[in-house]
């Protein structure tokens, strides 16, 4: 097989698994306040409800260095699929049946292994980045607005049919971990390395000492900022369009128009990219996410919310991936580094539910935007973290 070959499929196992993942949060999302309908509770609530799928991410993540240095990604990649394939057909059912705890156990266990699998694409997606000759980081993380394209305009299609979330949820979870599992043996196969006891505890210190890498944790919070503004878009804006009068299917594709946005930029960004540099992208990045939320949070009084989640997911399409791959710019140091950022992400992740359901509760989903704006506020100081530096 020729090395051009060789890198198109392994870029195709990294972009399946974007687009799986996505596939099955956007699923979840956009059936979101069926979700809060049949569990009959009330926003802060659904906030705590959708801080356990971050919470299983975090738990997972802690776990994912070490698995993946003892099983490979292909071996990772496969157990990771068949959990959550398994959670969310599960999660239906259990939402139909209004048990909110049996829900909780399903979305920890969905959440957990898709830690996993966000560090293993974005471990494999760099590392085949570095071995192309063209920037294509950007283009792997496209597929997984795909995926959240694909699933929000399939969660339309289903409500509009009444299909149940037992049978929807069933659907999807059998399609993702097929999909999941097959696209997985496009990564290169797994060699365990032979590591001495020594090595082992030198790993352990370099891996501990990235928290204290300024750079890193700099990059760190310009990441934490991108993921919460996308989350909380992703958690929020189905729930806060059907507040003012939208029915679940408009709000559904009011969110799918977010993602189209997003994944367009995504597919093209490696194009910009290439044409104005990493740092101005991130810094457009951040100005146009602000402009979008804000745009969104006064929409209610100008009715411009379709043009607030254009700006918005035009912000926030590539300022993520450009974090991953500047934690990714020593090829030494990337699998650390990224194990590092994907961490935060879910911290991040834990915090948006309960932060903006809390708020929201007391005074309106629109204004508990403001947390995620004001951290993109202090990102617009912090940018030049993202300055490439030499590879070494």
């Amino acid at each position: 097989m020729t090395t051009k070959a060789r890198i198109a499929i392994w870029f195709a196992g990294a972009a399946t698994i974007f687009f799986t993942r996505a596939f099955l949060y956007s699923t979840w999302v956009s059936r979101g306040p069926e979700v809060q309908d049949a569990l009959e509770i009330n926003t802060a609530q659904m906030g705590w409800l959708a801080m356990l799928y971050p919470a299983g991410g975090l738990a997972g993540i802690l776990f994912a260095g070490p698995l993946v240095h003892r099983f490979g990604t292909r071996n990772v990649n496969t157990a990771t699929f068949a959990v959550a394939g398994t959670s969310f057909a599960i999660l239906g059912f259990a939402v139909d049946a209004g048990s909110f705890f049996v829900s909780s156990i399903c979305l920890f266990f969905m959440g957990l292994p898709m830690a996993l699998s966000d560090f293993l694409g974005n471990l494999e997606g760099t590392a085949v980045d570095k071995a192309a000759k063209r920037s294509i980081f950007s283009a792997i993380h496209g597929l997984f607005g795909v995926g959240m394209l694909v699933g929000a305009g399939l969660a339309t299609w289903l409500i509009n049919a009444d299909v149940s979330l037992s049978v929807s949820f069933l659907a999807v979870g059998i399609f993702i971990g097929v999909v999941s599992i097959i696209g997985g043996y496009g990564f290169p196969k797994h060699k365990e390395p032979d590591v001495s006891a020594a090595k082992k505890i030198e790993n352990r210190k370099i891996a501990a000492k990235i928290w204290t890498e300024k750079r890193s944790l700099l990059l760190a919070v310009v990441g934490f900022t991108f993921i919460m503004a996308e989350m909380s878009a992703g958690v929020w804006v189905p729930l806060a369009l059907t507040n003012i009068g939208y029915t679940g299917a408009e709000a559904a594709t009011a969110f799918g128009v977010f993602w189209i946005v997003i994944t367009i930029v995504r597919l093209i960004g490696g194009y910009v990219l290439d044409l104005i540099g990493r740092y101005r992208l991130v810094l457009a990045s951040i100005i146009f996410t602000a402009l979008g939320m804000i745009i969104f949070m006064t929409s209610e009084a100008t009715g411009l919310e379709y043009l607030g989640l254009i700006l918005w997911g035009l912000g926030a399409a590539v300022g993520f991936p450009m974090v991953i791959a500047s934690m990714s710019d020593d090829q030494s140091m990337a699998a650390p580094r990224v194990n590092m950022i994907i961490t935060v992400v879910y911290i991040s992740s834990i915090t948006v539910g309960p932060a903006l359901g809390a708020l929201g509760q007391v005074a309106g989903i629109y204004v508990a935007f403001s947390i995620p704006l004001a951290l993109v506020a202090v990102s617009l100081f912090l940018s030049g973290a993202t300055k490439p530096i030499e590879s070494k």
